[in-house]
């Protein structure tokens, strides 16, 4: 009897053995060689940048020869794959994605993200791209840090493909949009109008279609997986610029721009926001000193502009504005008075709220830009352009040391204002989004 049962033990533990071996195998072979800081995929190229606020760099990883281990690696489903690379910290998603051609796609689809938002693996970011000397820079705030990081996106001597000698200016009429973990800048100014796409988890910036019609100021939005802009000035040379009603929208899939019906009215500088699927394009000007106290809408399920609605704003200007939940948040200017809005899309009505604690009264010029974002439930109002000081002296009023980077924080469910850590040294034309990744 002690023969029969040794040998029982002996076989079970070759089994649990051998099948160690295996998994070890089939884990070897998920690895092949670290991909080159320039990758080329059909006819895009992605240019890999140091983040620092985000990722860590890859390891030294052996590559599999044999083609058992290959074939393993293929067996194994990709709803396997998705639900076990959807655990790895944020900090490793890059080097996954530089495993293999296969495990590249699993990152970058929809139902990988969808699964690290089931195990609430996603985080939300403030990114802020920038200018700073001749090269381009980033910063990024965390909420659960509540502390900013800033990097250099494109140092000084970077490829050429990217023209960083105007790089101040780059971000001065461009607006973001978020699809995902992906920050696209649109209208940004690098060697010529371009949509530039930024990848949070893998570092890498790329190039896709630019709009088919170039324009600045104008407003943006995303709506499911596209992304709506309409309205701003042609970026014409040869002669004045043309206040637009034209509107576009972008097919991230196929990279390509299509043509929307017109909007009732031409604006310049007008902002944008997405609420349950419909488009709103807010203030703006027609001419100069002419603003517009009004809104366009735009159904995508109709393909239609929808009545237009007031504002209540009468000759002010619309400096930004941000969504939480089924109301816009809007900050706007009369002459040398702010102003904060509330507008219930739903009920439509507007309400005023509580004054940022920014000193008034300031007259908002070319020189001082906010952006407005939305983390949470809570309203971010960020200085990302201009000194408040610079204004306060040329006001005749003794400044209050309100430097550049000012960000105060609107708690919408305690009606509160508060303020965050100064965003890091920016120049003029920043442009803000928040993403969750």
């Amino acid at each position: 009897m002690g023969q029969p049962a040794a040998g029982a033990a002996a076989a079970m533990q070759r089994s649990k053995s051998g099948r160690r071996m295996g998994l070890r195998s089939l884990v070897r072979a998920c690895w092949s060689p670290p991909m080159s800081d320039c990758e080329c995929y059909g006819d895009r190229q992605e240019v890999v940048v140091e983040y620092s606020a985000m990722l860590l760099p890859p390891p030294r990883i052996p590559s599999p020869s044999s083609s058992l281990q290959s074939l393993l690696m293929a067996s194994l489903p990709d709803d396997l794959l998705v639900e076990c690379l959807a655990r790895v910290p944020r900090g490793s998603i890059r080097q996954c994605a530089m495993v293999c051609r296969h495990w590249r796609a699993i990152v970058q689809s929809d139902p990988y993200y969808r699964a690290r938002g089931k195990l609430r693996m996603l985080e939300s970011f403030v990114v802020v791209f920038g200018g700073i000397g001749s090269g381009l820079s980033s910063a990024t705030y965390s909420q659960s840090t509540g502390q900013w990081q800033a990097g250099l996106l494109f140092p000084d001597n970077h490829d050429h493909d990217h023209d960083t000698s105007s790089s101040d200016h780059t971000f001065i009429h461009a607006q973001s949009a978020v699809l995902q973990h992906r920050i696209l800048v649109l209208g940004a100014t690098l060697a010529g109008d371009c949509t530039m796409v930024y990848d949070t988890w893998r570092r890498t910036v790329a190039r896709a279609a630019p709009m088919l019609l170039p324009r600045k100021k104008f407003a943006c939005c995303v709506i499911g997986d596209r992304v709506y802009v309409a309205g701003g000035a042609s970026r014409c040379r040869a002669s004045r610029d043309v206040v637009m009603h034209e509107a576009e929208v972008y097919d991230p899939e196929l990279d390509t721009w299509r043509r929307l019906p017109d909007m009732r009215h031409r604006r310049y500088g007008c902002i944008g926001a997405a609420v349950d699927g419909i488009f709103y394009v807010i203030g703006g000007i027609r001419r100069p000193y002419a603003y517009l106290s009004s809104m366009d809408c735009f159904d995508p399920r109709v393909n239609a502009w929808l009545k237009s609605r007031p504002l209540p704003i009468g000759g002010g200007c619309v400096i930004s504005c941000t969504v939480v939940g089924s109301c816009i948040y809007m900050l706007s200017s009369h002459a040398v008075e702010l102003s904060f809005w509330r507008y219930d899309t739903r009920g439509q009505a507007w309400s005023r709220i509580n004054l940022p604690p920014i000193p008034s009264p300031l007259r908002i010029d070319n020189l001082l830009k906010f952006s407005c974002v939305t983390v949470g439930s809570a309203v971010h109002i960020i200085q990302v352009g201009g000194c408040i000081d610079d204004l306060l002296r040329r006001g005749g009023r003794n400044p209050r040391g309100l430097r550049e980077g000012l960000v105060l924080v609107y708690d919408t469910r305690g009606q509160e204002w508060s303020k965050a850590p100064h965003l890091p040294d920016m120049r003029n034309g920043a442009v803000c989004a928040v993403v969750q990744c």
